[in-house]
Protein backbone atom coordinates (compact mmCIF):
# COMPACT_ATOMS: atom_id res chain seq x y z
CA UNK A 1 0.00 0.00 0.00
CA UNK A 2 1.06 3.58 -0.62
CA UNK A 3 -0.21 6.67 1.17
CA UNK A 4 -1.21 9.82 -0.72
CA UNK A 5 -2.95 12.97 0.36
CA UNK A 6 -6.22 13.90 -1.26
CA UNK A 7 -5.39 17.49 -0.38
CA UNK A 8 -5.71 17.51 3.43
CA UNK A 9 -6.97 13.93 3.82
CA UNK A 10 -4.51 11.06 4.02
CA UNK A 11 -5.58 8.15 1.83
CA UNK A 12 -4.13 4.67 1.52
CA UNK A 13 -4.34 2.79 -1.77
CA UNK A 14 -3.14 -0.53 -3.10
CA UNK A 15 -1.25 0.68 -6.16
CA UNK A 16 0.92 -0.77 -8.90
CA UNK A 17 3.43 1.60 -10.47
CA UNK A 18 3.35 1.73 -14.28
CA UNK A 19 5.58 4.70 -15.06
CA UNK A 20 7.63 7.34 -13.25
CA UNK A 21 8.82 10.55 -14.80
CA UNK A 22 10.48 13.67 -13.42
CA UNK A 23 9.04 17.08 -14.17
CA UNK A 24 10.68 20.47 -13.67
CA UNK A 25 7.40 21.84 -12.33
CA UNK A 26 5.88 18.92 -10.46
CA UNK A 27 8.79 16.78 -9.27
CA UNK A 28 8.37 13.03 -9.64
CA UNK A 29 5.11 12.03 -11.30
CA UNK A 30 3.85 8.49 -11.27
CA UNK A 31 1.22 6.70 -13.33
CA UNK A 32 -0.20 3.88 -11.23
CA UNK A 33 -3.08 1.43 -11.18
CA UNK A 34 -5.22 2.03 -8.10
CA UNK A 35 -8.35 0.03 -7.45
CA UNK A 36 -8.37 -1.07 -11.08
CA UNK A 37 -8.09 2.46 -12.48
CA UNK A 38 -5.12 4.25 -14.01
CA UNK A 39 -4.36 7.46 -12.08
CA UNK A 40 -1.68 10.15 -12.01
CA UNK A 41 0.01 11.00 -8.71
CA UNK A 42 2.71 13.39 -7.58
CA UNK A 43 5.01 12.54 -4.69
CA UNK A 44 2.45 13.32 -1.98
CA UNK A 45 -0.95 13.69 -3.57
CA UNK A 46 -3.46 12.52 -6.12
CA UNK A 47 -3.14 14.62 -9.30
CA UNK A 48 -5.74 13.19 -11.68
CA UNK A 49 -8.46 10.53 -11.76
CA UNK A 50 -9.30 8.24 -8.84
CA UNK A 51 -10.48 10.03 -5.71
CA UNK A 52 -9.69 13.48 -7.09
CA UNK A 53 -12.07 12.84 -9.98
CA UNK A 54 -14.75 11.91 -7.45
CA UNK A 55 -14.15 15.21 -5.63
CA UNK A 56 -14.96 17.08 -8.83
CA UNK A 57 -17.92 14.83 -9.54
CA UNK A 58 -19.47 15.58 -6.15
CA UNK A 59 -18.80 19.31 -6.52
CA UNK A 60 -20.31 19.48 -10.00
CA UNK A 61 -23.46 17.77 -8.73
CA UNK A 62 -24.04 20.73 -6.42
CA UNK A 63 -24.25 23.38 -9.16
CA UNK A 64 -26.66 24.16 -12.02
CA UNK A 65 -25.36 22.48 -15.15
CA UNK A 66 -27.43 24.06 -17.89
CA UNK A 67 -26.78 26.77 -20.44
CA UNK A 68 -23.06 25.96 -20.47
CA UNK A 69 -21.37 26.12 -23.87
CA UNK A 70 -17.72 26.91 -23.05
CA UNK A 71 -15.76 25.61 -20.06
CA UNK A 72 -12.31 26.79 -18.95
CA UNK A 73 -10.15 24.41 -16.92
CA UNK A 74 -7.17 25.97 -15.13
CA UNK A 75 -4.89 23.10 -14.12
CA UNK A 76 -5.78 20.35 -16.58
CA UNK A 77 -3.56 17.69 -15.02
CA UNK A 78 -4.12 14.35 -16.69
CA UNK A 79 -7.53 15.46 -17.90
CA UNK A 80 -9.79 13.78 -15.35
CA UNK A 81 -12.22 16.71 -15.23
CA UNK A 82 -12.42 16.68 -19.04
CA UNK A 83 -13.27 12.99 -18.98
CA UNK A 84 -15.81 13.61 -16.23
CA UNK A 85 -17.55 16.39 -18.15
CA UNK A 86 -17.71 14.31 -21.32
CA UNK A 87 -18.66 10.93 -19.86
CA UNK A 88 -20.66 11.61 -16.69
CA UNK A 89 -22.29 14.93 -17.60
CA UNK A 90 -22.60 14.35 -21.36
CA UNK A 91 -21.19 17.82 -21.95
CA UNK A 92 -20.58 18.31 -25.68
CA UNK A 93 -19.57 21.96 -25.76
CA UNK A 94 -16.18 23.64 -26.00
CA UNK A 95 -13.44 23.16 -23.40
CA UNK A 96 -10.28 25.23 -23.07
CA UNK A 97 -7.78 23.52 -20.77
CA UNK A 98 -4.67 25.28 -19.43
CA UNK A 99 -1.75 23.32 -17.98
CA UNK A 100 1.68 24.73 -17.17
CA UNK A 101 3.57 21.43 -17.29
CA UNK A 102 4.38 20.02 -20.77
CA UNK A 103 5.26 16.67 -19.17
CA UNK A 104 1.73 16.40 -17.76
CA UNK A 105 0.21 17.38 -21.11
CA UNK A 106 2.19 14.56 -22.73
CA UNK A 107 1.11 12.08 -20.04
CA UNK A 108 -2.50 13.16 -20.55
CA UNK A 109 -2.09 12.33 -24.24
CA UNK A 110 -0.18 9.05 -24.00
CA UNK A 111 -1.69 7.58 -20.83
CA UNK A 112 -5.23 8.99 -20.78
CA UNK A 113 -5.98 9.78 -24.45
CA UNK A 114 -6.64 13.48 -23.79
CA UNK A 115 -5.83 15.31 -27.02
CA UNK A 116 -6.84 18.58 -28.64
CA UNK A 117 -9.70 18.44 -31.13
CA UNK A 118 -12.34 20.82 -32.47
CA UNK A 119 -14.07 20.88 -29.06
CA UNK A 120 -10.98 20.76 -26.82
CA UNK A 121 -8.16 23.30 -26.90
CA UNK A 122 -5.15 22.51 -24.71
CA UNK A 123 -2.86 25.42 -23.88
CA UNK A 124 0.54 25.04 -22.21
CA UNK A 125 0.70 28.12 -20.00
CA UNK A 126 0.73 29.34 -16.43
CA UNK A 127 -2.87 29.76 -15.22
CA UNK A 128 -2.23 33.17 -13.67
CA UNK A 129 -0.47 34.43 -16.79
CA UNK A 130 -3.23 33.07 -19.02
CA UNK A 131 -5.83 34.99 -17.02
CA UNK A 132 -3.98 38.25 -17.80
CA UNK A 133 -4.23 37.88 -21.56
CA UNK A 134 -7.45 35.93 -21.96
CA UNK A 135 -10.13 37.78 -23.95
CA UNK A 136 -12.68 34.95 -24.07
CA UNK A 137 -15.57 34.70 -21.61
CA UNK A 138 -16.61 31.34 -20.18
CA UNK A 139 -19.80 29.91 -18.73
CA UNK A 140 -17.97 27.70 -16.23
CA UNK A 141 -14.41 27.82 -14.91
CA UNK A 142 -12.86 24.90 -13.01
CA UNK A 143 -9.72 25.83 -11.05
CA UNK A 144 -7.51 22.99 -9.83
CA UNK A 145 -4.01 24.46 -9.76
CA UNK A 146 -1.55 22.64 -7.53
CA UNK A 147 2.17 22.01 -7.36
CA UNK A 148 2.15 18.74 -5.44
CA UNK A 149 0.00 19.62 -2.37
CA UNK A 150 0.20 23.41 -2.61
CA UNK A 151 -1.71 26.09 -4.51
CA UNK A 152 0.77 28.53 -6.10
CA UNK A 153 0.86 31.96 -4.51
CA UNK A 154 -0.21 33.70 -7.75
CA UNK A 155 -3.53 31.83 -7.64
CA UNK A 156 -4.20 33.07 -4.11
CA UNK A 157 -3.60 36.73 -4.96
CA UNK A 158 -6.61 39.03 -5.05
CA UNK A 159 -5.69 40.38 -8.49
CA UNK A 160 -5.98 36.89 -9.99
CA UNK A 161 -9.58 36.66 -8.76
CA UNK A 162 -10.39 40.15 -9.99
CA UNK A 163 -9.19 39.10 -13.45
CA UNK A 164 -11.07 35.82 -13.23
CA UNK A 165 -14.37 37.60 -12.57
CA UNK A 166 -13.93 39.45 -15.85
CA UNK A 167 -13.62 36.31 -17.99
CA UNK A 168 -16.77 34.70 -16.59
CA UNK A 169 -19.95 35.27 -18.59
CA UNK A 170 -22.84 37.16 -16.94
CA UNK A 171 -24.54 34.49 -14.86
CA UNK A 172 -21.49 32.23 -15.27
CA UNK A 173 -19.97 30.06 -12.55
CA UNK A 174 -16.67 28.78 -11.18
CA UNK A 175 -15.46 26.03 -8.86
CA UNK A 176 -12.12 26.30 -7.07
CA UNK A 177 -10.48 23.29 -5.41
CA UNK A 178 -9.19 25.13 -2.37
CA UNK A 179 -8.12 23.83 1.01
CA UNK A 180 -6.13 26.91 1.97
CA UNK A 181 -6.53 28.77 5.26
CA UNK A 182 -9.79 30.57 5.93
CA UNK A 183 -8.18 34.02 6.10
CA UNK A 184 -6.93 33.66 2.52
CA UNK A 185 -10.30 32.43 1.32
CA UNK A 186 -12.04 35.32 3.06
CA UNK A 187 -9.90 37.83 1.14
CA UNK A 188 -10.59 35.99 -2.12
CA UNK A 189 -14.32 36.05 -1.45
CA UNK A 190 -14.25 39.77 -0.63
CA UNK A 191 -12.51 40.46 -3.95
CA UNK A 192 -15.06 38.37 -5.82
CA UNK A 193 -17.99 40.10 -4.10
CA UNK A 194 -16.55 43.47 -5.11
CA UNK A 195 -16.40 42.22 -8.70
CA UNK A 196 -19.99 41.07 -8.97
CA UNK A 197 -19.69 37.46 -7.82
CA UNK A 198 -21.66 35.63 -5.14
CA UNK A 199 -19.79 32.80 -3.41
CA UNK A 200 -20.49 29.67 -1.41
CA UNK A 201 -18.19 27.17 0.27
CA UNK A 202 -18.68 23.42 -0.11
CA UNK A 203 -16.96 21.74 2.85
CA UNK A 204 -15.62 18.19 3.07
CA UNK A 205 -16.34 17.30 -0.53
CA UNK A 206 -15.69 13.56 -0.78
CA UNK A 207 -14.81 13.73 2.90
CA UNK A 208 -11.84 16.06 2.60
CA UNK A 209 -11.80 18.91 0.12
CA UNK A 210 -13.05 22.46 0.42
CA UNK A 211 -14.52 23.83 -2.81
CA UNK A 212 -15.24 27.49 -3.36
CA UNK A 213 -18.17 28.11 -5.70
CA UNK A 214 -19.00 31.41 -7.33
CA UNK A 215 -21.63 32.79 -9.67
CA UNK A 216 -21.69 36.10 -11.48
CA UNK A 217 -24.48 38.47 -10.47
CA UNK A 218 -24.14 40.35 -13.74
CA UNK A 219 -26.96 39.96 -16.25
Amino acid sequence: KKNYYLNSKKCSFTSVSMKKIRSTYSGVLEVVMEEGQKVLNSKNTSYSYGNLQEVWNQALRKIPFSGISHVLILGMGGGSSIRLLRDAYRYEGKITAVEIDPIIIELARTEFNIVSDKYLKIICDDAAEYSKKCRTRFDLVLIDVFIDRHVPEQILEERFWARLSKIIQPGGQFLFNAFEDTDTLQKIEETLHQNGMDTLRFSKVNGANLMLYGKSRKK
